[in-house]
């Protein structure tokens, strides 16, 4: 019974929803709402954990997909470069914003250390995507799929009133379950048939 009120047992049972602030992005309202912690309780924890962060080890590999990614706290931002193919945490800057010429070094410091980058998954920042243009001209950039589905989702509203949106919503909430080239081409041949279907009011709505 008492080992749930060690310091060290605490953290490790609210691991859980530092994982949702960090991985889902989770407000602080829906974490309170969701745990029972306050508000302050939730920020202790948190700012606990990210001073046990172990030392990030670079390892060499060949033809890496590399996702680059900022996460803004209260105090600091976080940029994390991860490979894709197992989720290995090849580099993390702790720093004030996303900036053009620190992610350029980055960049640069990890061709150096032996990471040959194939290509380069975003949310589509204007300073990263200037950092990569920069540092690794040759690289294939794409945005990143749950970037995109959430500023679509932030632009039709949760009910459209128009049926276009309606429909495109639907689309939209899709785009996850893309995981394979036959998923992608199945979801570009709904969206043509919904944009040749809706083509006219779009055009409506694109110039008036």
């Amino acid at each position: 019974m008492f080992t749930q009120n060690r310091p060290e047992q605490r953290l490790k049972n609210r691991f859980v929803w530092f994982k949702k602030w960090i991985l889902e992005r989770q407000t602080y309202k829906t974490l309170i709402l969701d745990s029972g912690y306050s508000k302050d309780t939730l920020q202790r924890t948190f700012y606990a954990i990210l001073e046990q962060a172990p030392k990030v080890k670079i390892i060499q590999r060949n033809n890496v997909n590399l996702r680059m990614d900022a996460t803004y706290f209260e105090k600091f931002c976080l940029v994390c470069y991860q490979d894709d193919f197992d989720g290995y945490t090849q580099l993390i800057r702790f720093t004030d914003k996303e900036d053009y010429f620190e992610m350029k070094e980055d960049l640069e410091n990890l061709i150096k250390l032996g990471i040959q980058i194939e290509s380069v998954t975003t949310d589509g920042h204007k300073s990263i995507l200037k950092a990569i243009k920069k540092a690794i001209p040759d690289a294939k950039v794409q945005r990143c799929l749950v970037h995109i589905q959430r500023m679509c989702l932030i632009w039709l509203t949760r009910f459209p009133k128009h049926i276009a949106g309606q429909e495109l919503r639907s689309l939209v909430l899709m785009l996850l379950k893309i995981k394979t080239e036959n998923d992608k081409t199945f979801w570009i041949q709904e969206f043509n048939q919904w944009f040749s279907k809706h083509k006219e009011y779009i055009n409506e709505k694109t110039f008036n």
